[in-house]
């Protein structure tokens, strides 16, 4: 396949699942010139599992992206269908709240955003390769041949990245929700 230069940014993103969506987010605030490329649209801030924010385990990360501007809290208020104050039985140190959101609400509200953000660009493509010369990072390749020139390159590609399903002993190629695993990067 021959490859084309399709556009230079200052920072690529690839995968938009939580973590990229604020990276992208947060990049394209500070001014930078942004790319997120994710294998389908369909699965910026997908929930595929537990369609909880907060909780014990990441509750206080979800509260400092809160506090650098991040979008997380504010998506899961939009979509709540219903928060919990977590170990209340328990000393105020453990004390955790958690949101469960409405899957599709918090996938269409976080796409919403990221959509109208100045400087940020989302595009449906699968990146199969970054390049690198002489150690410096300058871009990616995605699966059609299209070169996006960049100075960094944030890889949140979540569970997509040679992603496989396991039932028994039977184990197949897949990202969440059956979508389409990222394959070739991992090479």
């Amino acid at each position: 396949m021959k490859s084309f230069v399709a556009e230079e940014y200052d920072v690529v993103v690839v995968g938009a699942g939580h973590a990229g969506c604020e990276a992208a987010l947060s990049s394209a605030r500070m001014g930078m010139r942004t790319l997120v490329v994710s294998i389908t649209l369909d699965a910026v801030a997908m929930m595929p599992c537990n369609p909880s924010v907060g909780g014990t385990g990441k509750g206080h990360l979800v509260r400092e992206i809160d506090a650098l501007g991040g979008e997380m809290a504010i998506n899961a208020d939009k979509s709540s269908i219903q928060s919990k104050m977590l170990n209340t039985a328990k000393g105020p140190a453990v004390h955790s709240l958690r949101v469960q959101s409405d899957k599709q609400k918090y996938h269409t509200e976080m796409k919403r955003v990221m959509e109208k953000q100045e400087n940020l660009d989302l595009k449906q493509a699968e990146a199969t390769e970054i390049l690198v010369e002489n150690g410096i990072i300058k871009g990616i390749v995605t699966r059609t041949g299209a070169i996006y020139g960049a100075k960094a390159v944030i890889l949140v590609t979540g569970t997509f990245l040679a992603g496989k399903i396991f039932i028994g002993d039977v184990s197949y190629e897949s990202g969440p929700n059956d979508l389409r695993a990222a394959t070739e990067l991992s090479k």
